[in-house]
């Protein structure tokens, strides 16, 4: 790192340099910088994205729907007007998984929409990247240390990241409360030798070198759990005591099995394949706030990439029986040091609160003999990832038959008819 000797030196390195390009849309440079000059190929991502609540459904709720916080992604040319009279009241979980290239500017504006259900509750939000490098506080997305984004307000945080690998986002205002009530999501930073050609591969979870890393597909899953107390005691203005906490609910991207395999939502698809959650703030009108489906498609031979977080606030053991999992990576950090492969293989994967894992598997070849199933795409043999405690495989209140709750399915599909080349994180086919 260059050697600090001027006031103007300082105030970039610890985050007001950063704040500047933020605000005034300016690029750091190698002239500017003293963290180091940004390589050629570095580019500059704006996004944005709304916080506001909503509900969702589950199994044994229907009709009475859990009241949830969350964010949006939204178009950064609208107003805080349009975006309020279009967004409020509607959110999703989880959130959009955001990814990101290594060493790219990334600028996300956070506008706080204000609760329809509560408006009395003025709460502000943040957002906080779990377990990311920060030289200062500023961008850190914690109220405490940083600042926070009031009702009708909005704020643009500079990030630029140095480490590849598997995070998650947050809300920190009041965070054992807005984590749990739905302000949560993935993001993952790719790594510079994405794009090369190494081992055979050309996308990779970190920069390793050998193409150990790399990889045809890739999924992002959040896990998570729900509990009534938080979420209805949040509606109707109730205490939550969050000591006494005993989820109902446990939860893949916002959703639980089987609700897991249905694609991700999308306007253009059937009302069998979409989760229609009626608003009772806007007439029972069916929101579609669960957008982001669990479901794991792969090609006989495929290896899959998954990438796991938890912010839930329990450990959960998983495991995918007859299918081996490879652990590269853990909390953003490549499992191997120096020379040294601290990579591991599991039949069951334990995962905290908090925690993150990148987990390869090698798909295994179609056998028509095993018991499998078709949808729309194609014929396919199933397996399942699923949490290996049987309790966290009930959807609670539910009337119907078979297994629930943290499960999805892995789905091999017949060589008569390949999926296409994966061109996004978590891509459904159907």
């Amino acid at each position: 790192m260059a050697r600090i000797s001027t006031r103007r030196q300082f105030l970039r390195a610890v985050g007001w340099g950063a704040a500047g390009a933020a605000a005034g849309g300016l690029i750091g440079t190698a002239e500017n910088s003293p963290l180091g000059a940004r390589p050629a190929e570095a580019a500059t991502t704006t996004l944005s994205l709304v916080a506001t609540d909503g509900y969702l459904s589950v199994p044994g709720r229907e009709g009475n729907p859990l009241y949830i916080f969350g964010f949006v992604p939204v178009d950064p040319a609208l107003s805080v007007a349009e975006l309020i009279s279009t967004y409020k009241g509607h959110t999703k979980h989880t959130a959009p998984p955001l990814e990101f290239r290594q060493n790219d500017d990334i600028k996300i504006t956070l506008t706080n929409l204000g609760l329809v259900q509560r408006p009395d509750l003025t709460d502000s939000h943040t957002i906080h990247w779990h377990g990311f490098d920060l030289p200062s506080p500023l961008n850190d997305g914690v109220p405490e240390l940083s600042v926070a984004v009031p009702i009708g307000k909005q704020l643009t945080y500079f990030y630029r990241p140095h480490r590849e690998g598997t995070y998650m986002y947050h809300c920190h205002f009041e965070d054992v409360e807005h984590v749990q009530m739905g302000m949560t999501g993935i993001v993952f930073v790719r790594p510079s030798q994405d794009g090369t050609s190494v081992g055979g591969f050309t996308r990779f979870a970190y920069n390793d070198g050998d193409g150990s890393t790399g990889y045809h597909r890739h999924f992002a899953i959040l896990l998570n759990e729900l509990w009534t107390d938080f979420h209805d005691g949040d509606r109707d203005i109730q205490e939550t005591i969050a000591t006494d906490y005993d989820p109902q609910w446990f939860t893949l991207n916002g959703r639980v099995y089987p609700q897991t395999v249905l694609p991700n939502d999308s306007a253009s698809l059937p009302a069998t394949m979409r989760i229609a959650t009626p608003n009772p703030n806007y007439d029972n009108a069916p929101d579609h706030s669960q957008p982001n489906s669990a479901l794991i498609q792969v090609n006989p031979g495929d290896r899959a990439l998954l990438r796991l977080a938890n912010l839930g606030y329990q450990q959960h053991s998983m495991q995918l029986p007859g299918i081996a999992m490879h652990v590269i990576g853990q909390d953003a950090a490549l499992l191997r040091n120096g020379a040294v492969d601290t990579s591991y293989w599991a039949n069951t994967l334990y995962i905290g609160p908090g925690e993150a894992r990148d987990v390869l598997f090698d798909a295994p070849a179609y056998d028509p003999a095993r018991p499998s199933g078709s949808d729309s795409w194609g014929s396919y043999n199933v397996y399942y990832f699923k949490n290996r405690d049987w309790r966290k495989l009930a959807n609670f209140g539910s009337t119907a038959s078979g297994p629930g709750g943290m499960m999805t399915e892995v789905r091999v599909y017949s060589p008569a008819r390949p999926l296409p080349a994966q061109t996004v994180v978590s891509q459904t086919y159907v």
